[in-house]
């Protein structure tokens, strides 16, 4: 419901609101996250659309979605195949960003404690077995959350865009969120549209 609550500031609607719930519960410390994987191309009018055409939908989508997969299955070697297959995908500046922004929510946030993937994932990535990188820590914490895909993405690219767009930007990050989830249409991602 939108509108103007009893101080004056406009509340979001459920679908931003729920949005937000998904972004703390994949990332409690978004709100201080460093850059990731996304660049905004300043002289594009669609800043992300670089991002989401070279990077996004090539590397990432199809990586997050199977480490989703792979969390809910509790299959730690499969989490480790979409973890290396981004590592491979991604650019080595990019690449190297993200694992140290996925190591960094490893580190410094812990899911419920009867989440042993999580740990045994944090163990791998410690000794550096796996690189680690953000989307598939996102991943993780989502089905540790109970989060269903399309919230697990969307949240997934809202953090993105919150490091790479303007600030103050909330609603700009939003169409970034709503954009990127139109990208591919395919029997896995079908349920991952834009609200």
């Amino acid at each position: 419901m939108r509108g103007v609550n009893g101080y004056g500031l406009h509340q979001a609607d459920d679908s931003q609101i729920e949005l937000l719930r998904a972004v703390v519960l994949c990332h409690p410390g978004w709100d201080r996250l460093a850059a990731a994987t996304f660049v905004p191309d300043r002289s594009s009018p669609c800043s992300w659309l670089h991002w989401k055409e070279r990077v996004f939908v090539p590397a990432l989508l199809s990586g997050i979605e199977g480490a989703r997969f792979a969390a809910a299955a509790g299959d730690c070697r499969s989490l480790a195949i979409c973890d290396h297959a981004i590592d491979a995908a991604l650019a080595p500046d990019l690449a190297n960003a993200s694992r140290a922004a996925g190591a960094a929510l490893m580190e410094e946030y812990l899911p419920p404690k009867t989440e042993k993937l999580w740990m045994r994932y944090r163990s791998l990535q410690s000794s550096r077995e796996v690189p680690g990188h953000l989307a598939v820590v996102c991943a993780v914490r989502a089905v540790a959350f109970h989060l269903s895909p399309w919230a697990m993405v969307s949240a997934y690219v809202f953090l993105e865009a919150k490091t790479g767009l303007p600030r103050d930007g909330f609603a700009l990050w939003v169409n970034m969120v709503a954009d990127c989830l139109t990208a591919r249409q395919s029997p896995k991602s079908s349920d991952l549209r834009a609200a």
